[in-house]
């Protein structure tokens, strides 16, 4: 049960600028691939858009999922620093609910460290986000804190202004 809330727990998104050209950072808009992601056990919703803005110390990220026939919307906003931020109480993403979550920089990359209940169970997920060389595809590679083997991996492809 724990492993398909992981699904819905992880952000991302980039955009393109008026010049054609990928923003600096995460920011923009991503589309779920349900076809190139690798699920494994967690759970596959019918679709999953995520709006990151990137404005280097801060991330925010507006999720909107679809998953047995529910749409959910989370909107989280995090300082870059590794600081964790307690969420309210029900904030609730896929099957689980949402404890707390902290997003710092490792070089490239972003690495986004959730605590999450289901049921009487809370584990800590650690997902980490890189964008492909070319911007247009970012993977979410959705792990455990005690260095388990993945449980998955994610991937979005950069949605172009003026799509849906």
């Amino acid at each position: 049960m724990m492993r398909h809330a992981l699904l819905f727990l992880f952000v991302g998104l980039s955009g393109v600028s008026a010049h054609g050209q990928a923003p600096a950072g995460f920011s923009g808009t991503w589309r779920l691939d349900a076809d190139e992601s690798d699920y494994r056990d967690l759970q596959q919703p019918e679709q999953r858009t995520d709006r990151i803005v990137d404005r280097g110390d801060r991330v925010t990220d507006v999720i909107t999922a679809m998953a047995r026939g529910r749409t959910q919307h989370v909107t989280l906003d995090l300082p870059a620093d590794g600081r964790v931020v307690r969420l309210p109480e029900r904030t609730v993403l896929g099957t689980g609910t949402l404890r707390t979550v902290a997003l710092r920089r490792d070089g490239a990359a972003l690495v986004v460290t959730q605590e999450v209940r289901n049921g009487d169970t809370v584990r800590v997920i650690v997902t980490r986000w890189a964008l492909s060389a070319d911007r247009t595809r970012l993977a979410m590679r959705v792990g455990s804190d005690d260095d388990g083997p993945d449980l998955g991996t994610l991937v979005f492809d950069r949605a172009m202004p003026g799509t849906r």
